[in-house]
């Protein structure tokens, strides 16, 4: 088949239009979204799937919103050596109409349902339509991967190719084989059906028998284990009774040596008091000693403390008496720097005074340059005021301009030319709308004149004749744009105040050269203000300076004449008090003219330098009155730290003579010796006592016997244990073999015998059966599958040599029993379609589509391949390879594409683009 146009007319968003389409070769439609290209594919596939009355919505749906108009599609193709025309329209005036015209160019027709019918026949009976959905990538769909396995045209051609036979024949045998292996195995190969149910029950019949067989052997050990708790008990029984007779005569030795250790516990107690009562005498008489000490120690230390009280108190009145002395000095040379920073300030004041006179001469010269410079930048300001144009203007303007003259250019190659020429005497008129030049109203005699007509042009012969000459649509529009870029002209130039670009780019030469003087008087006047107005300082200067003079009118301070020696509490500043008593006599020296700043500048530094050293010796004062002070507040603080701990001294010494006292009128000296001179000999004596005992309760073993009681007791409890432990388990053996006595376990076992062999032998016949019927199973598989190799090489090897043009020489495919691409290898890495990038998927489905092409354009079976946006997912360099392989795809069938996107086929050699306008 091959689709030779295709018109749409009220169709969706398409009021009317036709595309033609190349029968050999690529054709690329390209237009804007919702311009209507999908709507082709979609319309080729309704023409053939629903007659001119379906009520269907998918006809609704393609009906313009909110017109009553019916759509209309009409196609021209060629099909099985027929040359068909198929018009058909839905909704509104339904109509169908085919046309054919066989290859001996007889011609026939039908309308109606019959057109319908046999169009549709012709359809089915011509175009594989597993092959025609294969081959038509709708939008969206570029990254499915086609499985054309069903495909006839392909099967057909690949059969060819290879050379292997279709075995049709043997479907029948391999469905009978396959439905007798899946009687006994699933797909995967695992046990199913009669065969698996076999197999569980040979797995539970040999479970019976074996539980059967331990049953036996249960009962044997039973027996068994029943003799040896027989003898385990009458050992134990007779060892039980054997200890008791051991138990007894202890119990008799243990009550014979109770009282030995009742009295030697009575005794132990006394030892114990007597003991606690030579202890309290013991520590009585060492806090007595204890009380004699501390009276002893603390009277000592009362009589030194008392000595250091009286030491401090002294030295904390001499260090006061310095304090005052070091702050008298301090007064002194304080009064002398207030005198010293007075000089200086007045120093100060006349170097100020000077430097402010110099200010103001540089200030007066710098205001008047700066007048000079504001006056160039308000000249500059006035200029640049005047002109309206700028660089954007003059480029606007230029554009403009490019744009009349290229309207102009387009409405002279896109207007008919009209040359008209008087050869007669009759007069010739003529007149019009939108004609281009001076044209006359009439011509006189052998006169001509060409015209470009944009509109209508009317030449007329009175009485005779009238030619009228229109422009297309087209011409309308280029005169439209001619008159827009003419308005957008005027406009811009009356905006900027000239008559034309020239003018416009001399004025913004001027506007330059003045913003450049702007510019730099700017620059000027920034620097000649950096440190701020110089008007303001001016003033504030001159202000400044006429409050100084009334000052000097009014009399000068009077100086400094001597400076008295008041620093007798310290020898050492009298020599420095004698070297500056006539530093500052008289400011104004002899030598110092009016105007000298030098000269004022030197006084000022004398008078610092003589501020600086009384600072120093103010310093060195404060210091050594900070000192005095530092030194008197530790003396002080020495004074009445030795005043406390001399007070707190006599209250321990009164408190311990108080303890001694008090303790002396319950028992005196003497009376503590003698009272713990008692006690020793109490203690001694009870020890004697307790030693006999002890001796007594050893020969008898009294501490052993209770300890060998509890031991022998607690081994006849644990014999007495195994005992009943042994009873029980004996009854519990017993019961068991009475109750499997009464089961009839051998005969159990002789039953489930008899019941796996049974089942064994039904088991290992379905055995049988089932692995002859995997061995036939996968011997046909073996030979189908190297069939199935044989019968995908033709495409296998389509597909790699296409891709071998894009990926190189490394590309290699698989296909599985769908003919579908399962796994591509390139540069030696083999990897699943699935594990593929997305471009790269999209570009092995484009392959194999042009793989299937290849192999079936020869047969009476080919379709076109149809690409509805595709390459969107691929780079710069696959676009141009892409490109190529599309080319050549062309060379042998027929290659549609639709795109809003055509830079991504510009390397498409020989493509024939089609541009759809909205």
């Amino acid at each position: 088949m091959r689709l030779h146009s295709l018109a749409l007319r009220d169709f969706r968003g398409v009021k009317d239009r036709i595309v033609r389409f190349r029968a050999l070769g690529t054709t690329v439609v390209v237009g804007d979204n919702e311009v209507g290209k999908s709507s082709l594919v979609e319309a080729f596939g309704l023409i053939f799937d629903l007659p001119d009355d379906s009520k269907s919505t998918r006809i609704r749906d393609i009906q313009p919103v909110g017109q009553d108009v019916g759509p209309e599609v009409t196609v021209e193709l060629s099909l099985a050596g027929r040359e068909l025309t198929y018009a058909k329209r839905w909704l509104k005036n339904r109509s169908t109409e085919l046309t054919i015209v066989e290859s001996d160019g007889r011609r026939r027709s039908w309308t109606g349902r019959e057109a319908h019918d046999e169009a549709k026949r012709l359809f089915d009976e011509n175009v594989d339509p597993v092959l025609w959905q294969t081959l038509m990538v709708s939008q969206g769909q570029s990254l499915v991967l086609p499985t054309p396995a069903d495909a006839e045209p392909l099967i057909t051609a690949v059969t060819a190719e290879s050379g292997t036979p279709v075995d049709g024949a043997s479907m029948p045998l391999v469905t009978a084989v396959e439905h007798e292996y899946l009687r006994y195995w699933t797909p995967r190969g695992k046990p199913t059906g009669d065969f698996a149910r076999s197999a569980k029950t040979v797995d539970a019949a040999e479970l019976a028998f074996k539980q059967a067989l331990q049953a036996m052997d249960e009962v044997q050990s039973d027996i068994r284990r029943a003799e040896r708790l027989n003898l385990d008990l009458s050992d134990v029984s007779t060892r039980l009774t054997d200890h008791l007779t051991g138990v007894e005569a202890l119990r008799e030795r243990k009550q014979a040596t109770d009282e030995i250790l009742l009295r030697r516990d009575s005794i132990r107690s006394r030892a114990e008091t007597a003991r606690a009562r030579l202890e309290n005498h013991t520590r009585t008489r060492l806090d007595r000693e204890r009380l004699l000490d501390e009276v002893e120690r603390f009277t000592k230390f009362e009589a030194e403390l008392t000595a250091r009280r009286a030491d401090a108190d002294l030295v904390a009145k001499t260090a006061a008496e310095t304090v005052q002395a070091a702050e008298a000095a301090l007064a002194e040379v304080v009064e002398l720097k207030d005198l010293r920073r007075t000089d200086v300030q007045t120093a100060e004041r006349r170097v100020s005074d000077l430097m402010d006179r110099a200010e103001l001469d540089r200030l007066v010269g710098q205001q008047t340059e700066l007048v000079d410079v504001r006056a160039r930048i308000a000249a500059a300001g006035t200029i640049l005021d005047r002109i309206k144009v700028d660089d954007a203007v003059v480029a606007a303007l230029e554009d403009a301009r490019a744009a009349v003259v290229e309207a102009r250019a387009a409405l002279a190659a896109g207007v008919p030319e009209v040359l008209v020429r008087r050869l007669g005497a009759e007069p010739v008129e003529l007149s019009g709308t939108g004609l281009e030049g001076n044209v006359p109203s009439e011509l006189g005699f052998d006169e001509s004149t060409e015209v470009l007509v944009s509109g209508e042009l009317v030449v007329g012969v009175p009485g005779q004749v009238e030619v009228t000459v229109r422009a297309g649509g087209e011409a309308a529009t280029l005169r439209s744009r001619v008159d827009d870029a003419v308005r957008r002209e005027t406009d811009l130039l009356k905006k900027a105040g000239v008559k034309d670009v020239a003018a416009a780019r001399e004025l913004l030469r001027k506007a330059d050269t003045a913003t450049a003087e702007l510019n730099e008087a700017r620059r000027t006047e920034k620097s000649l203000t950096a440190g701020g107005d110089p008007g303001e300082r001016i003033a504030v200067l001159t202000a400044r300076l006429q409050v100084g003079e009334t000052a000097e009118d009014s009399g000068k301070q009077p100086a400094v004449e001597s400076v008295p020696g008041q620093m007798s509490l310290f020898a050492e500043f009298t020599e420095f008090e004698s070297s500056h008593d006539t530093l500052f006599d008289d400011v104004d020296e002899p030598g110092l003219k009016p105007g000298d700043l030098a000269g004022a500048q030197r006084v000022l530094e004398e008078a610092r330098s003589g501020l600086a050293d009384v600072e120093r010796l103010l310093t060195d004062a404060e210091f050594a009155a900070a000192q005095a002070r530092k030194a008197a507040d530790e003396d002080r603080s020495e004074a009445q730290n030795a005043r406390a701990r001399s007070e707190l001294a006599g209250e321990r010494l009164a408190a311990a003579v108080e303890s001694l006292e008090s303790a002396r009128s319950v028992l005196d000296d003497e009376a503590v010796a003698v009272a713990e001179s008692e006690a020793t000999a109490e203690v001694e004596a009870v020890l004697e006592e307790l030693t006999a005992v002890q001796e007594q309760a050893d020969e008898a073993g009294a501490d052993q016997v209770a300890g060998e009681l509890t031991h022998a007791l607690a081994v006849a409890t644990r014999l007495q244990g195994e005992r009943d432990t042994l009873r029980d388990a004996l009854r519990t053996t017993e019961g068991r073999l009475e109750q499997s006595g009464r089961d009839g376990l051998a005969t159990r076992r002789d039953v489930a015998e008899l019941e796996l062999a049974a089942v064994r032998t039904e088991h290992e016949s379905l055995l049988r059966r089932a692995e002859a019927a995997r061995r036939v199973y996968e011997t046909l598989s073996r030979h189908r599958a190297e069939a199935q190799t044989k019968y995908s090489e033709p495409l296998q090897s389509r597909i790699e040599a296409l891709g071998r043009s894009v990926y190189g020489p490394s590309f290699r495919v698989w296909l599985d029993d769908d003919l579908a691409v399962a796994e591509r290898e390139l540069d030696g890495v083999r990897l699943p379609v699935e594990a593929l990038s997305t471009g790269a998927q999209e570009q092995l489905a484009i392959i194999t589509r042009l793989a299937i092409s290849h192999l079936v354009s020869t047969g009476e079976g080919s379709v076109p391949v149809i690409f509805d946006d595709a390459l969107g997912w691929s780079d710069k360099a696959r676009l141009r390879d892409m490109g190529a392989l599309l080319g050549r795809a062309g060379d042998h069938g027929q290659v549609i594409i639709l795109t809003c996107m055509p830079d991504r086929y510009e390397y498409v050699p020989k493509a024939t683009f089609i541009k759809l306008d909205g």
